[in-house]
């Protein structure tokens, strides 16, 4: 079975009044080949690399790239990577101050459905955050992870009482529908800014 690794441990947190430290949880998946997800924010570049180092891997034995989305704090650091395939799940919409629209042409598509085999890897869409997003479901020998991305921030989020502000999602209404298909599929979960938690099922 899959292993899963995180390389980077995601925060999201107020450093003053005007300034919040932010950058994403980066995951590594040992299966068929090596997979990341999320290299994360252009501060972590080293982090990351220094990370991948612990595991016995150089930049260039990264074969696969998975992007949850394409918030700048999650897919900056993709340039590190020009040797591997990035994957995501890409639907023609501006992420306003961050990027132009991808003209057709500009990218070679895949279809996620085909193109993406790794064993005992699967992608889910899991739109809400942002009308893009996507999560991985890796099967491992402790159990199912699901790394979330943003579709659960952090473990504050398994609370489903808890609603984004809209102004900053793109469905408030997908979210939830997300995070319940990732809280019935997950014994652990890997979100977007935090540490790796259990789901207690005994509750």
């Amino acid at each position: 079975m899959a292993e899963v690794v995180v390389l980077v441990e995601g925060i999201h947190k107020a450093v003053s009044d005007k300034v919040v430290s932010v950058g994403s949880t980066s995951t590594l998946i040992k299966s068929d080949r090596a997979v990341l997800v999320d290299p994360g924010a252009f501060v972590n570049q080293h982090q990351l690399i220094e990370a991948l180092g612990r595991e016995g891997l150089k930049i260039t034995d990264i074969d696969s790239v998975v992007l949850t989305h394409l918030h700048l704090d999650h897919s900056t650091n993709v340039f590190l990577f020009p040797q591997a395939k990035i994957f995501l799940r890409f639907i023609n919409s501006n992420y306003p101050g961050q990027f132009q629209k991808l003209n057709e042409g500009t990218l070679e598509r895949f279809d996620l459905s085909k193109d993406f085999s790794v064993e005992d890897v699967a992608l889910i869409e899991t739109p809400g955050h942002s009308i893009d997003h996507l999560s991985i479901v890796v099967k491992t020998q402790q159990g199912v992870v699901v790394i979330a991305g943003d579709a659960i921030p952090n473990i504050e989020w398994i609370d489903t009482q808890k609603k984004p502000n809209p102004d900053f999602v793109y469905s408030v209404e997908k979210f939830d529908e997300s995070r319940n298909k990732i809280l019935q599929l997950a014994d652990f979960i890997i979100p977007g800014h935090g540490p790796m938690f259990k789901i207690d099922r005994t509750k």
